[in-house]
């Protein structure tokens, strides 16, 4: 279970890696492509297991195929390009982190001043 939690968390920097990777000329044509069918599987309404039929396995093959997709396309694809997209990856998403604090402080100071107007207002 620990495993499978590791690979979840590791999931979304692997988004931001693949990314960065299927953009560098050296990657495989094969790498690119399935990239593009997982990519299709996961925004298209036709699944494997359909959620709505069956609600446990339904989920389940998303939850198993999705991270099992990302770990086989990192694997095609040769370790130069990886380190360069990780490092690109590392830095887009300590630069989401700091957008985020701001984001989420700006919202919060906005409520206030809202409620306090109302308040006021009132």
């Amino acid at each position: 279970m620990k495993s499978l939690w590791y690979r979840f968390k590791r999931l979304k920097g692997n988004i931001f890696l693949l990314y960065y990777a299927i953009k560098d000329p050296r990657t495989p044509w094969q790498a690119k492509a399935l990239v593009m069918l997982l990519a299709a599987y996961i925004i298209s309404p036709v699944d494997v297991l359909p959620g709505l039929i069956f609600p446990g396995p339904g989920y389940l093959d998303d939850i198993i195929l999705i991270p099992l997709g990302v770990e086989f396309i990192l694997n095609m694809i040769p370790n130069p390009v990886l380190s360069e997209a990780k490092f690109k990856a590392i830095n887009i998403r300590q630069n989401a982190k700091s957008w985020t604090v701001a984001v989420v402080g700006v919202t919060i100071i906005v409520l206030v001043l809202f409620f306090a107007l109302s308040f006021l207002i009132m």
